[in-house]
């Protein structure tokens, strides 16, 4: 048997076909055992069981099923839209993560090349407003739980490059015939042989349109390179996405709870303006009683008497309570949480913060962002680009006008994002000082983090200087890598006959006591 056969999974049913195990008394009794573990989360006979009733064992794709994706995110979308808070947090995470949209730098050996294609890029962006949609798709991943997009060709798009991406929401990717087919799961009717999608479906129109047309189930089917879809894959086999708020969507209700329950003992606190406290139960012969619960009306200014039975009492206003603000803040931490977020950021609130706390908080933070914004690379940025590429070779007859005869080398490129923001500019430059002087990051890098092109700035800069690219190179290099100073032995200077003399006879007079006024060879005597 040859090695490949042996490391191949994919044995033959005769060769896997194992035998019935037969399970003995002694077996079952073990199993038994076994199942009680060691871990106090996997007991059954603790008052947590009903903690862990609804813990369940679908995969993915069937814990994802469509009803509970139309539920959390009919929910996600209810929140986002009545919780000022949920709509910061998600709003602030997609301008945190788009920003005003990534760069494309291209690395290819061609100077010239490499600025006409990011140029054309450029322009083609704006006329497609890919930015603008990148945003909603960013906004869309996080209340939705995945983006969705399709690339087509739009003869409207002002631009030699008709390509255009066209935004679906989720309820759009659906299978209306997917009870008869079996075969997918629903919005991807059909995997190959790795679990990768060849297709996805739409719907023409979405489901909870209002016009005439929201009866109709027409649906077509679009290749999966043709697809962007973006979102947070968290399990294996995992196709769909559902709100990354989801854990977090009943605190926006016990918040709103407690902050109704506090506005309302409050209003109904300011409404009693005066009470009176009376010594004697209200009867028919004390006169001086007044009835439970009964009103006078009070002029402003006036002055009275009251009986000697009789006290004012006025209620004190005392919400919201001692702990309502610690219990607000850690309702809105916790919703924050699952993007990582800082309190300060979520709240727009760093009042109780400190600069290193501040720094801290935000480290968890960016690199949340840097992880999402490596998967937009990889299913929005990258697919695009392909697409556009070659339409681009096409139509423009770059390198030679045929798409399938570039090579990987011409294609190489990068995406420079924008720069994460930070409070303390001068601590940041003086960081970034060090470094390029230590050679442990590159003048290149340090411009792409700041989402810039080197080579586009240093033209800019020599432009802005009147001078040669070259020149401004030996003077950046001088900058940060400074020649060492040589040290020149320094000549004495001649000696003064004069000084000689004067100092012979300082000399003379220090012994006999006799002191010297500055050191100028004047002297004095007492």
């Amino acid at each position: 048997m040859g090695l490949l056969s042996k490391l191949n999974p994919f044995r033959s049913k005769a060769a896997t076909k194992a035998k019935p195990q037969e399970f003995t008394a002694e077996m079952v009794a073990n199993a038994a055992r076994l199942m009680k573990g060691s871990y106090d989360a996997a007991r059954t006979e603790d008052g947590l069981k009903n903690y862990w009733a609804n813990a369940d064992a679908f995969d993915a794709d069937s814990a994802h099923s469509p009803l509970v994706r139309q539920t959390l995110v009919k929910r996600s979308r209810y929140e986002l839209a009545n919780n000022g808070y949920a709509d910061g947090i998600a709003q602030t995470y997609a301008t945190d993560l788009v920003g005003v949209g990534p760069a494309l730098r291209m690395q290819t050996q061609s100077k010239g090349f490499n600025q006409l294609v990011e140029r054309t890029w450029w322009e083609w962006t704006q006329a497609v407003h890919f930015r603008r949609k990148l945003w909603c798709m960013a906004h869309a991943k996080h209340g939705d739980g995945e983006s969705l997009a399709t690339l087509r060709l739009n003869p409207r798009i002002r631009h030699a490059i008709k390509l255009d991406v066209v935004l679906h929401e989720t309820e759009q990717c659906a299978s209306p015939g997917l009870a008869f087919n079996g075969s997918g799961i629903d919005g991807i009717p059909s995997f190959d042989q790795y679990g990768n999608p060849l297709v996805y479906e739409f719907l023409k129109h979405h489901p909870g349109s209002n016009n005439h047309f929201s009866a109709n189930n027409d649906s077509e089917l679009i290749a999966a390179d043709r697809v962007l879809h973006w979102f947070k894959m968290r399990r294996p086999g995992q196709h769909r996405g559902v709100p990354e708020c989801a854990s977090t969507l009943n605190l926006g209700a016990s918040f709103r709870r407690l902050r109704e329950a506090n506005l309302s003992t409050a209003e109904k606190v300011a409404a009693w303006t005066l009470m009176l406290k009376t010594a004697f139960e209200p009867s028919e012969d004390a006169a001086v009683s007044a009835a439970a619960l009964s009103t006078l009306d009070i002029v402003h200014g006036m002055m009275t008497a009251l009986p000697n039975t009789m006290e004012p009492v006025q209620l004190k206003a005392e919400q919201p309570g001692p702990q309502y603000d610690s219990f607000h803040k850690s309702l809105l931490n916790e919703q924050a949480r699952p993007k990582s977020m800082p309190y300060n950021k979520a709240a727009c609130d760093s009042s109780s913060y400190n600069y290193a706390s501040g720094r801290l908080d935000h480290q968890t933070y960016y690199g949340s962002l840097d992880v999402d914004r490596e998967d937009g690379n990889d299913l929005v940025l990258e697919p695009v680009f392909a697409l556009w590429f070659d339409l681009a070779i096409s139509k423009f007859g770059w390198l030679g006008g045929n798409p399938d005869a570039v090579s990987a080398g011409a294609r190489y490129h990068v995406w420079d994002w924008p720069k994460h923001r930070v409070a303390d500019v001068e601590a940041e430059a003086n960081a970034n000082k060090t470094k390029l002087e230590s050679c442990q990051i590159g003048l290149h890098r340090l411009y792409s983090d700041a989402g810039m092109d080197l080579e586009d700035e240093l033209e800019k800069m020599a432009e802005t200087f009147g001078m040669e690219v070259d020149e401004l190179r030996t003077r950046l290099v001088d900058v940060i890598f400074p020649p060492p100073k040589q040290n020149t032995p320094q000549a004495s200077p001649a000696s003064d006959p004069a000084d000689s003399a004067v100092s012979a006879i300082l000399k003379r007079l220090e012994p006999r006591g006799i002191p010297h006024a500055n050191g100028n060879g004047a002297a004095y005597a007492n």
